[in-house]
């Protein structure tokens, strides 16, 4: 069995083994969706994270027998968390910039570069970087991913740092995943444009607010308000976010125990190599 549920893939040559894929079916507003679709045609059993993603998988031909909802694993891990902020959390990551106190509302700032929007990521981190500066929150900002144009996000917050010395602001290069959820879960509002937000953001009832296209058409719960790269606009969102406060739980991904799911089916299954699409 191969699993799979990245953007990496390695293929076998004369062995027939079957590949199971989490998270297919989704639409994310990236060009990771294309690799995701064409992975979905390689796999032979299904684990979407959704309702309306295995409803998708078997549009798009996949035969429902071999799709079975089960959630989003990355719920299970927060599903029975203490999620409360340890104290040292700002401290113990060290990251560079100024002090900030746990005990005061903060924002959580993660701005990835849209790879099909290669070239814009400096003036696009520039317009959340204005917005944020104006909200005079304390902000812990996590470092982009390393997808094409991390460069230019990069740049910008260095940049910015360098010639502003923000006290406001702290970078962080990132958190293990127990204790980002716990940042998250604890922040006044989750700003940029990671999927976190809409996953994990929904199941903690976090307000978030998404930025640009890189989640477009992502299934999402109450806790996200989408905003362009414009910096009154994202401002005015995050406040508007702050000011409504906690949302209920969403279980759109799932409730915490997509792993035994995954897990049982799998130990149950007797998989057919040779793939046949199956319209109705």
């Amino acid at each position: 069995m191969h699993f799979y549920s990245g953007q990496t893939m390695h293929f076998y040559s004369g062995v027939d083994i079957p590949l199971a894929h989490t998270q297919g079916g989704e639409v994310t507003g990236s060009i990771d969706e294309s690799v995701r679709h064409a992975v979905t045609r390689l796999a032979h059993i299904h684990f979407p994270a959704t309702r309306q993603a295995a409803d998708y998988l078997v549009r798009m031909g996949e035969d429902p027998a071999t799709v079975h909802f089960t959630g989003c694993p990355s719920i299970d891990l927060i599903a029975d968390l203490d999620l409360s902020l340890p104290p040292d959390t700002f401290t113990r990551y060290l990251g560079v910039g100024a002090a900030l106190d746990v005990k005061k509302p903060y924002l959580v700032v993660l701005q990835h570069p849209v790879t099909t929007e290669y070239g814009h990521g400096f003036a696009q981190i520039n317009e959340t970087l204005r917005a944020v500066e104006g909200l005079g929150i304390q902000t812990a900002w996590l470092w982009p991913n390393v997808d094409a144009g991390s460069d230019d996000v990069s740049k910008g917050l260095r940049k910015y740092r360098e010639r502003m010395q923000p006290v406001w602001l702290h970078l962080y290069r990132n958190f293990p995943p127990e204790d980002y959820a716990r940042l998250i879960n604890n922040a006044a509002c989750l700003v940029g444009n990671s999927s976190s937000g809409l996953r994990e953001g929904a199941y903690l009832g976090v307000p978030a607010v998404n930025i640009g296209t890189r989640q477009q058409g992502r299934e999402h719960g109450a806790n996200v308000m989408f905003t362009p790269h414009d910096a009154a606009q994202i401002a005015a969102a995050v406040r508007r976010q702050i000011a409504h406060g906690r949302y209920p739980r969403s279980t759109m991904y799932g409730v915490g125990d997509s792993g035994k799911k995954i897990a049982d089916i799998l130990a149950s299954s007797s998989f057919r190599i040779q793939k046949r699409l199956a319209y109705a």
